[in-house]
């Protein structure tokens, strides 16, 4: 595909704006990281110290450095750093379904019913990522477990599995809380298979130390081109990042609505 007709794309509603508010949160994701005062979960100095201790200690530690709400916040920020842009092709269903005096409001339960799902889900990508950190016993070979694991899931029926059901667009109603309740259950249950289809990648810049911002750039990219490419029958094959040219991310997008 020429690069000139997918940057086109790219540049199409509601592309830019989903782009924008993932540079807002990969830039609140960078100044939690380099904040001195409390080391993040995810930075150099918490992944050395963590790794020095035993599990227990670990355990207790990660919590003494990063209370509940702080990692909730952080957690907040990389979902909104990596999974905007996912969300372009849901979203435009979600909007041309609604009544224009309905719109905000039904992309509002949308947008909650998706995040309820990756929020609750984030404390135990967390908790794998520090085991995985305390297994490796080094930060440089937690990450590359993190990385082979992502990419064996990628290249899985499995994944395949959750990413065709990730394309389905559920009904959207018109009126009433029937409509709320069914914006709702869409992201809640689209954020199920996302999880599903992506949860491995999402432990790479978990256990990549010092380099998580840059991990959280090229990860998310990944997610994305897995995202745009068309379904497919399930059965093993080359993960997405190394079969590039096989994905058409401009039927894709077409077919959901993004012109």
């Amino acid at each position: 595909m020429p690069q000139a007709q997918l940057l086109r794309i790219f540049a199409r509603p509601p592309l830019p704006l989903l782009f924008a508010l993932a540079g807002a949160g990969l830039i609140i994701s960078a100044y939690s990281a380099w904040d001195a005062t409390l080391p993040a979960f995810c930075g150099a100095g918490s992944a050395r110290l963590l790794l020095s201790f035993g599990w227990p200690d670990a355990l207790r530690l990660a919590l003494a450095l990063n209370p509940p709400a702080r990692l909730l916040t952080e957690w907040a920020s990389m979902l909104l750093a990596m999974m905007p842009p996912l969300l372009a092709v849901p979203l435009m269903h979600v909007w041309r379904s609604s009544q224009p005096r309905r719109r905000v409001r039904a992309i509002t339960c949308f947008v909650l019913g998706y995040g309820c799902v990756w929020l609750t889900v984030g404390p135990v990508l967390i908790g794998l990522a520090l085991l995985l950190q305390f297994v490796a016993g080094q930060g440089a070979v937690a990450f590359a477990g993190a990385v082979l694991l992502a990419s064996l899931w990628s290249a899985s029926p499995w994944q395949r599995i959750a990413l065709n059901r990730g394309h389905r667009l559920s009904r959207i109603g018109l009126f009433g809380w029937a409509a709320d309740r069914e914006c709702l259950t869409f992201g809640a249950v689209h954020a199920v298979w996302c999880v599903a289809s992506c949860w491995p990648w999402m432990l790479v810049p978990l256990a990549a130390a010092s380099w998580h911002i840059p991990a959280m750039l090229v990860t998310g990219a990944i997610m994305l081109l897995e995202r745009l490419g068309p379904p497919g029958w399930p059965r093993w094959r080359w993960p997405a990042f190394l079969a590039l040219l096989d994905l058409r991310p401009i039927r894709v997008l077409r077919q959901g609505g993004v012109r």
